[in-house]
């Protein structure tokens, strides 16, 4: 077969495509399609362009093995230049590299684009910090909210010993290495970015649920080191997925949390159930109601938390109770302090969010209920996870718990999710279990060793409806 030629403009994040046959445009325009959900409907979409006969710059290995297994030569021209600001960082010695993030890090240079993907807990930030070092260029770090825009500020400043920009919480301060909210990048446009940056590495870049806009800003920014760092992206790729690999290209180095367990770096997890009664079924046919009904004012199911909370608490351990309303939490807090728990609530819209999280650091509050804490705040002091919220999302289910899997010489983490009798939220229960037993392998199995472990169905044979 033929040569055919993968060409990239300076300054673009994209490839196009030279002197193929004619039935190559179609056999990649088929590569590179997904189902976009529509709600009620879904439509067959692709990240190739047929008009320009282009495709994003992360999915250029994905479309060059294609090709080869094709039989094609390819060529790749890549006509982008390599500017930004020589940064001479200075590494805090305190940070010795573990031996897999090192090879993390080896992979990242080498590559100069894909996913790290390295459970919580694993020292994420830690990896993506000595890329930068390693590089020693200007970069620029993407993440979605307030708490992780000063958390990786603070980290800069502690492990690379250089001043960190803040582009985001109405400030907007360039320095070598800036962090940025992409909420703000988006609004105000990447055009009023002052500097050039080498790097752009973003953080939690798993969330699926903002592909879009990842998606549209990754495409507006030209590095050529593009990397993704991520907890959970063992998934199998559904849908607009596609469009993360589209901006920083493949899984590079993945870090299984069970070889971190083995190896001590992670605290070994036990698994628990709550199960309850429900006193009254829900008739609604609407998820909304039924949620409503039977987990956020379900009676018997709170008091049932509340009760586990408690024991955890008088036992020693930190708890955070995890709810995905705010109303719900607000129930739990005032249950728990009718039992006389200094317990309180921590949300995005809690004023006095950094009050709440120093004194549970601090042992003032044992028992912490929160919307928050899914991605990104580090709280080494959680040695419990209560699963009070339901739903089915095995990313949110992974996130959370990782906040308890930090070493602790003391106890085991521990994980507790609800049993719900309602036979939706029960779909929805096997669902959460099934995450954790394919996240945390034999662990998942020997934490369950004080009753028989959940029988989760095999993929495929769990009705997944919703």
């Amino acid at each position: 077969m033929g040569m055919i030629k993968l060409h990239i403009p300076k300054g673009s994040a994209k490839v196009f495509i030279e002197k193929a046959d004619p039935k190559v445009y179609f056999q990649i325009y088929n590569l590179l399609s997904y189902k976009k959900d529509y709600g009620k409907w879904e439509k067959p979409e692709s990240l190739y362009d047929p008009y320009e006969k282009s495709f994003p710059v992360g999915l250029l290995p994905r479309v060059k093995t294609f090709l080869n297994c094709k039989g094609y030569r390819v060529r790749i021209i890549d006509e982008r230049e390599l500017s930004g600001i020589i940064l001479n960082s200075e590494w805090n010695p305190k940070y010795e590299l573990r031996k897999y993030q090192k090879k993390a890090v080896k992979k990242a240079v080498r590559s100069k684009m894909g996913v790290l993907a390295l459970p919580v807990g694993s020292g994420k930030t830690i990896v993506g910090l000595r890329i930068i070092h390693e590089l020693n260029l200007s970069a620029m770090i993407v993440v979605h909210t307030k708490e992780l825009l000063y958390q990786w500020a603070e980290k800069v400043e502690e492990i690379l010993h250089v001043e960190a920009g803040i582009v985001g919480d109405n400030k907007w301060n360039e320095k070598p290495v800036t962090i940025a909210m992409i909420q703000t990048l988006l609004s105000r446009g990447v055009d009023k970015l002052g500097l050039k940056y080498a790097i752009v590495l973003f953080d939690e870049c798993h969330r699926t649920s903002a592909a879009e806009k990842f998606y549209k800003l990754g495409m507006s920014l030209p590095q050529i080191y593009r990397f993704g760092l991520s907890a959970t992206p063992w998934r199998r790729i559904r849908g607009e997925e596609i469009k993360i690999e589209a901006v920083v290209g493949p899984i590079l180095y993945e870090v299984k949390a069970e070889d971190l367990i083995k190896e001590g770096f992670l605290a070994k997890p036990k698994f628990d159930i709550i199960k309850y009664k429900s006193k009254m079924p829900s008739f609604s046919e609407r998820y909304k109601e039924l949620y409503e009904d039977m987990i956020m004012n379900n009676d018997e199911r709170n008091k049932a938390i509340v009760e586990r909370a408690v024991d955890l608490a008088k036992k020693g351990h930190r708890v955070l109770i995890d709810v995905k309303r705010i109303e719900h939490g607000k129930i739990l807090v005032e249950m728990l302090r009718e039992k006389g728990v200094n317990a309180e609530f921590l949300s995005s819209q809690s004023s006095d969010r950094w009050e709440i999280l120093e004194k549970f650091k601090n042992g003032e509050i044992n028992i912490l209920v929160s919307t928050l804490l899914k991605e990104g705040v580090d709280i080494p002091e959680i040695s419990t996870i209560i699963l009070a919220g339901g739903g089915k999302s095995d990313i949110m289910t992974i996130q959370t718990i990782g906040r308890a899997l930090r070493p602790k010489s003391r106890m085991k983490a521990i994980i507790v999710d609800i049993q719900d009798d309602d036979p939706l939220l029960f779909t929805h229960f096997i669902e959460r279990q099934k995450a954790l037993k394919q996240y945390y392998g034999s662990f998942y199995d020997k934490g369950m060793k004080s009753k028989a472990p959940i029988k989760v169905p095999e993929e495929g044979c769990t009705n997944n409806s919703s």
